[in-house]
């Protein structure tokens, strides 16, 4: 930690500027300022899954309506609940304010609306906008066709030093089928999309990993035979679809990839969901039913049909899919195969993995129903899920209750009940004549600057399913019981007090614990806006739970407890309308039994738009500093459009990106990044065939985007 003193000395000039500095805005806008708090749900997710995601399902309403900003003053309002921007009481206040003072004509009206304050303004601006909303025109095809918007991204990313996986030729990949990669080093990337509002969309996204095969003309004859009907396709993933809502009692249909989110995401929700973050109150789902698939995970989508229909408050929604997936599999001395593990990575560079891929079909089917009545909604869900293949998990005895087989049934109910001030939420979930599963909450809103959330989950060892994603500690939708206490406080017009406290239990054993074990979660951020164009916070995040350790005197592993203490302050000001300055210290600590672990970040961000230049640049400069793998930090940075990179920072170094982006008149957007990460104490990056003999990893990425 000796390189401690150097960082303090970097923020040095910072706070000197900021003791000094009465900046007020040039021209009374908004400071412009990334939306954080989708940024930490993201390194949130980021530090659940060592696996690289592409989160566009979970930004692409946030993208899209930052170009198209919802009407406060329109029935669209409501969208912002569905965001996570607003929540219930602030919208009913936001809608009283309205029928009793008449249409909101300025953003800065906002300020007098009941639970609103400076921090709830900021985070709503880049999605809103003020004035009489237009009356809305029946559905025309021909419009729509008229005044939708075509898009289309192609974007190629490579890591320019030489990777291991490359270095053994592909004619000779046979020897080493799981280290030699077959394809180029370069990732690309390809999307198309056309939308009418929420009337008509459709599109599609391909994509090539680093390392997979572009065309597979190049192969020799041997590897050819070695995969057999495996060999690579072009391209290597394809998803597409046609999406259309709102016409008549045809509420929503759509034909390709798809996603379905209805209750809690106990019984099925196939997409991402946000889990616990510093939006300690939103820990309630508003399911879109039928949504489209817009990003390149490989997997975890349905592929075929679905519909909803709706007629007074009823609404019933179907669907059918037909999709393949990637899965380990084993042949059986009877020479049958079975698939031990669901595959989730997407990646198809190698012979092994190419063997694994669509290995796999799974058929689903199955549909929900819901019922609205002025204060209440309630649903219910029932589906089946059939495998071309047996899933057989491999026998360890904290995989007892594993789903093994070839169909799963899975039926819940859902009710959301809204009072003035206070909100019943849950869903029961279970498998016929199997596990059993319920969440329930609450939402209280006491006064207009307090809001109270508590949630209950029961989550039994013997509960199987596969597209779910309810809200809970583990990734696993099996085995859980915990109890979530959260509270978000407006101080007053510049302040606001966020927590949480989580205390959850695994009944049964789970990976890397042997046991039954328990664990507890806590957050407290303070969130500040002294100035309009200045935002800072302080947040302090706590969690414990148990592993494995362990002892060479014990033939059975024991468990200790495991903690990590995270300490962050972040700020972000605006000197000039054009010119943003963003610094984050971060200071973590790890501890299990003996083994102690500590981490250190800091980075300065700076971001300028010209003012008679088309022209944006980001620039990060970031020192870290921690002691392991253990006491890693991920932190958000910006990418370009689509594309979302959260590194984890660990060990001694430094790492710096610069991002331009480029517009061309209205038509053509141009994006190029490039990054590199030094390690100061290491002579080699990463191992197997993804190792680099060298202490730096560079990246470069370039992104054109046509609109018309």
């Amino acid at each position: 930690m000796k390189r401690q003193y150097t960082y303090y000395l970097l923020l040095l000039p910072v706070f000197l500027f900021l003791i000094n500095m009465n900046v007020e805005a040039q021209n009374g806008d908004t400071l412009h300022t990334s939306v954080e708090f989708l940024t930490n749900q993201l390194e949130n997710l980021a530090k659940s899954s060592d696996r690289q995601l592409d989160y566009s399902d979970l930004a692409d309403d946030y993208i899209y309506y930052t170009k198209h900003p919802i009407n406060i003053n329109g029935h669209e309002a409501n969208k912002l609940l569905h965001l996570h921007l607003l929540n219930e009481a602030q919208l009913v206040s936001l809608k009283d304010y309205i029928h009793e003072n008449g249409p909101i004509l300025s953003i800065y009206e906002l300020q007098y609306v009941s639970g609103f304050n400076a921090q709830v303004i900021q985070q709503l601006s880049p999605f809103i906008k003020t004035g009489i909303p237009k009356k809305a025109k029946p559905f025309s095809l021909r419009r729509a066709l008229k005044y939708g918007g075509h898009q289309i991204l192609i974007r190629y990313g490579q890591v320019l030093e030489p990777v291991a996986g490359y270095a053994i030729p592909a004619d000779s990949a046979f020897v080493k089928p799981g280290s030699v990669f077959l394809g180029s080093p370069q990732k690309l990337y390809l999307r198309y999309g056309f939308r009418s509002g929420n009337h008509l969309r459709w599109g599609f996204t391909t994509e090539k990993d680093a390392g997979e095969v572009l065309f597979p003309n190049h192969l020799s004859d041997s590897v050819k035979r070695l995969l057999g009907s495996h060999e690579p396709h072009f391209p290597d993933f394809f998803s597409g679809y046609a999406y259309v809502s709102h016409l008549g009692i045809l509420k929503k249909a759509i034909i390709g990839d798809y996603h379905l989110e209805f209750g809690q995401g106990l019984c099925l929700w196939s997409g991402l969901t946000f889990g616990k973050s510093a939006e300690t109150t939103t820990v309630k789902y508003y399911g879109a039913g039928i949504r489209p698939n817009t990003s390149a995970n490989e997997n975890r989508f349905f592929r075929g049909a679905a519909f909803t229909l709706g007629i007074k408050n009823m609404t019933l929604t179907a669907f059918y899919s037909h999709n393949k997936v990637d899965g380990s599999f084993f042949i059986t001395p009877s020479g049958k195969d079975e698939i031990t593990t669901i595959l989730e990575t997407g990646n198809h560079r190698t012979i092994s993995e190419l063997l694994s891929e669509n290995r796999l079909t799974i058929d689903a089917f199955g549909g929900h129903i819901g019922y609205s009545y002025h204060f209440m909604q309630v649903g219910a869900t029932y589906y089946q899920t059939r495998l071309s293949l047996p899933l057989v998990p491999a026998r360890k005895l904290y995989r007892q209750f594993y789903f093994r087989g070839k169909r799963l049934s899975n039926a819940s109910v859902d009710l959301n009940l809204q009072f003035s001030h206070i909100s019943f939420f849950g869903e029961f979930a279970a498998n016929p004549g199997a596990g059993l599963a319920g969440v329930a909450g609450i939402n209280a809103y006491p006064s207009d600057r307090l809001t109270l959330t508590l949630s209950y989950r029961n989550i039994s060892p013997a509960y199987k399913v596969i597209y779910a994603a309810p809200f809970m500690e583990s990734g696993s939708v099996n085995n859980e019981r915990g109890v979530y206490l959260g509270i978000r406080i407006l101080l007053s017009r510049l302040f606001t007090f966020k927590a949480y406290a989580d205390y959850f239990s695994f009944p049964w054993l789970r990976f890397q614990i042997n046991a039954p074990s328990i664990g507890k979660a806590f957050l407290a951020e303070l969130d500040m806006i002294p100035e309009r164009n200045v935002s800072m916070y302080f947040r302090l995040r706590y969690q414990q739970r148990a592993e494995n350790i362990s002892n060479p005197e014990e033939y059975h592993p024991l468990l200790a407890m495991k903690s990590y203490a995270d300490f962050r302050y972040a700020i972000s000001y605006s000197v000039l309308p054009t010119l943003i300055f963003k610094v984050r210290i971060e200071y973590v600590r790890f501890a299990k039994a003996s083994d102690r672990e500590r981490g250190f970040l800091i980075y300065q961000d700076v971001v300028y738009r010209f003012n008679h230049f088309p022209l944006k640049i980001n620039f990060r400069y970031a020192l870290f500093d921690t002691d392991g793998w253990n006491s890693r930090i991920y932190a958000y940075e910006s990418d370009v459009l689509y594309a979302f990179t959260v590194p984890a920072y660990y060990d001694k170094g430094q790492r710096v990106y610069l991002l331009l982006h480029y517009q061309f008149k209205k038509h053509i957007n141009i994006w190029l990044k490039a990054s590199q990460t030094v390690f100061f104490n290491k002579k080699n990056i990463s191992s197997g065939p993804d190792a680099i003999a060298g202490n730096h990893k560079t990246s470069v990425k370039l992104q054109v985007q046509l609109k018309f």
